[in-house]
């Protein structure tokens, strides 16, 4: 707002957030089964362990990146570092790319046929 304009004034009671959004906490015949801590635990134990893989993965194909460097010739000092800089990156977020997607259908086939199985 400009600083010489007044604020508008409520007027009238605030409303109750509990009260407005009650019908949506309360309802006791939500669909689906409510989640348990162990597969919740299960599932940040996976999510942590794709992050700390895909980590890895990405400082490998980093260093991979710097020992294979283009061969290409430069016109001037700073284009090569961004072109060496620029190709290890690369090759590192192709690393982790590659292992993230391996490591999601490593998780996701066995699930998606338990789930099946569960269907039957």
């Amino acid at each position: 707002m400009l600083p010489g304009m007044p604020k508008p004034r409520r007027t009238g009671p605030m409303p109750d957030v509990f009260e407005t959004f009650a019908h949506r906490v309360d309802e006791e015949d939500a669909p689906g089964e409510p989640i348990r801590t162990t597969q919740m635990a299960k599932g940040a134990g996976i999510s942590l362990g794709l992050m700390v893989l895909t980590a890895v993965a990405f400082v490998l194909g980093f260093w991979t990146g710097t020992q294979n460097e283009p061969d290409l010739a430069y016109d001037h000092l700073v284009w090569e570092g961004i072109i060496k800089v620029g190709f290890a990156a690369l090759c590192g977020l192709l690393a982790a790319a590659a292992i993230l997607a391996l490591a999601t259908l490593a998780i996701g086939i066995p699930w998606v046929r338990s789930q099946r199985e569960r269907r039957r």
